[in-house]
């Protein structure tokens, strides 16, 4: 059985899941000696402004901004996509700001979440765990 339908069974609230989820977050932040950053879209919801904007961007960057002190950044990703100008600029602020800038995808990251995910030293996927050397 898959952890979502165990969390399904379990039938928790959003503050006991909310709750679960920064657990699992601190624990794999543990394991990789990193700090996990979470960029989700809504896909497949009708809702306006899904593609990746340039005001995600500034989202990404206030968020992250704070965290500078890591060596590490692992950016959980999930997007349909949207403007390859904000990619360049999200790549650019992350390898400018960490030494290691790794990407986690278990869902899709497509067009703009591609540029963004091909920039990455590593690149984990369900199964899959790709480390690219970079100079």
């Amino acid at each position: 059985m898959s952890l979502l339908n165990e969390y399904i069974k379990r039938k928790l609230s959003i503050p006991e899941l909310e709750s679960e989820l920064m657990k699992l977050i601190l624990n794999y932040n543990k394991l990789r000696d990193t700090y996990l950053f979470v960029y989700a879209a809504a896909i497949g919801k009708p809702i306006p402004a899904v593609p990746l904007e340039q005001s995600d961007f500034y989202v990404i960057r206030d968020l992250l901004a704070s965290k500078r002190d890591f060596k590490k950044v692992d950016m959980y990703i999930e997007t349909p996509g949207g403007s390859g100008e904000t990619a360049e600029e999200i790549v650019k602020f992350l390898h400018n700001n960490f030494d290691i800038v790794s990407f986690v995808i278990s869902g899709e990251a497509k067009s703009a979440g591609t540029i963004i995910v091909l920039s990455g030293n590593e690149i984990l996927m369900h199964g899959i765990h790709y480390l690219i050397h970079q100079e």
